[in-house]
Parts: C-alpha cells; sequence; structure tokens
C-alpha cells in the first residue's frame, strides 16, 4: 500500500481539526500545512507501485478517507485525534518496512 494513503488523514485533520465548524475560523497557518502534507501525499504516490497505479490508490483513498472523515468530525469528534496518530502510527510502520526492505509481497 503506497505511504501516501496514511498522510491523507491527517493532511484532512490539520486543515479542517475538529473544534472549528465554519472553515474561515481555522487557523490559515494549519490549512497551509495540511495542503503541505497533502501535496507531500501526491508527490510520495509512485511508491510502490509507480505512477499511474499510486495516482488511482491515492485518489480513490482520498475519496473515502474525506467522507469517513466527515462523519466522524461531525458525529465522534473525539475519535479523530486518536484516528490521526493511529495513521500516522501505522505510516511509520510502512515506511520503516519500505525502507528496509521486509515489504513481502511487493515485487
Amino acid at each position: 500500500m503506497p505511504i501516501a494513503i496514511f498522510l491523507l488523514w491527517p493532511a484532512l485533520h490539520l486543515m479542517y481539526g475538529v473544534s472549528q465548524h465554519r472553515s474561515d475560523k481555522i487557523d490559515r497557518r494549519r490549512r497551509i500545512a495540511g495542503r503541505f502534507l497533502l501535496a507531500a501525499a501526491f508527490a510520495l504516490a509512485y511508491s510502490p507501485y509507480g505512477w499511474e497505479k499510486g495516482l488511482f490508490y491515492v485518489l480513490f483513498s482520498l475519496m473515502g478517507v474525506a467522507a469517513i472523515f466527515t462523519q466522524v468530525r461531525i458525529w465522534r469528534p473525539v475519535v479523530v485525534p486518536f484516528l490521526t496518530v493511529v495513521s500516522l502510527i501505522v505510516g511509520g510502520l510502512v515506511l520503516a518496512e519500505l525502507l528496509t526492505g521486509d515489504a513481502h509481497g511487493l515485487a
């Protein structure tokens, strides 16, 4: 699975947060950091499958993650920071596996 997928949830969390309900009230620096993280996700989309398949996975995942993020943000906002931490931890594990070459099934 591309490492970029695990950057989508934290990017949305940075861009929209959980306590603000109006987008014009969100701090500009947070929105810029979220956009930077989203751009980094798209820049890392090539690994490990190549650009075409990687971009497909990232775009498809972005649609799903955005829908889930919106629902969780509305109905259970307390869970959003926990899911952000989980996404970052799993992304770190996938990155470590990719860097050490222990990725099974990725040829």
